[in-house]
């Protein structure tokens, strides 16, 4: 049975560059996010990780086929990132104060979407049955920022009305432990193996090198 959880957020992709709605779009990863990927492997190379539970999103799934770990992997719609329905696709960020309740508020819905509460039900729901039930010691959980919180404020017993007081950077790095029946937050949005806070600067001298 799982012992210990690591979660984690896929790596930065289009739509957190862009600034739109992705919820259940298939937008990809950036150059930057696939760094952040590979960089993480390091870190769990050696962890012994005996399954993956991933996002069927694309995002997810290419982060965590960049992280190339040698086990298992069960991917499931359970882990993707909340639905925004018709907004999908839509640029928040030339007019954020009107979408800002979309990202803030655990019970607004965009039309044709979810809400946070439904999210965390579904993702609740995948972690009793699957996640936390592997026979695997140790397992992995690549998922999206949304689902990642709203299963942390169930453990922690927070309030829906505090969920982004929350946060988790892209490729940040979350560690359950299981502690008799209880399961302990160890690690919350570790981004140390990254060494920089940004790859920019790392990039921006891989680019003026190979001119």
């Amino acid at each position: 049975m799982a012992e210990t959880v690591f979660l984690v957020r896929h790596g930065e992709a289009e739509s957190n560059a862009g600034k739109y709605f992705a919820g259940w779009l298939p937008d990809s990863l950036t150059p930057l996010g696939k760094r952040q990927a590979v960089v993480l492997r390091k870190r769990l190379a050696k962890e012994g990780i005996g399954k993956a539970f991933c996002s069927d999103l694309a995002r997810a799934r290419q982060t965590l086929e960049a992280m190339a770990l040698p086990c298992r992997v069960e991917y499931s719609e359970a882990l993707r990132e909340k639905s925004y329905g018709k907004y999908e696709g839509l640029k928040w960020g030339e007019d954020e104060d009107r979408f800002d309740r979309y990202h803030m508020d655990a019970y607004a819905r965009a039309p044709g979407g979810e809400n946070a509460i439904e999210v965390q039900r579904r993702v609740v729901a995948f972690f009793g049955s699957r996640v936390f039930n592997a026979r695997e010691e140790k397992v992995l959980v690549v998922s999206h920022h949304g689902p990642i919180v709203l299963l942390a404020c169930h453990l922690l017993g927070m309030p829906l009305s505090n969920w982004r007081k929350l946060r988790l950077g892209n490729c940040g790095l979350c560690i359950l432990t299981r502690e008799g029946k209880m399961w302990r937050l160890k690690l919350w949005n570790s981004l140390s193996h990254f060494g920089l806070a940004s790859f920019s600067p790392l990039l921006s001298k891989e680019k003026r090198a190979s001119r």
